[in-house]
């Protein structure tokens, strides 16, 4: 498993558990970091590796 994909986890996970916290303490704070956290992970997907110049 990459660095890359052990942060994609990491901050999927994350949102996850802080948007249910945000439910569960019915605040939209926590509710709208997690989602942002889940979409950055969903949008690092999309990151390409650089090309190798050599």
């Amino acid at each position: 498993m990459t660095s890359r994909t052990t942060i994609k986890l990491a901050l999927a996970l994350a949102g996850l558990a802080l948007f249910g916290v945000g439910i569960r303490l019915n605040a939209e704070p926590y509710r709208w970091a997690g989602i942002a956290l889940v979409a950055v992970a969903w949008l690092l997907r999309f990151w390409k590796e650089p090309a190798d110049r050599t």
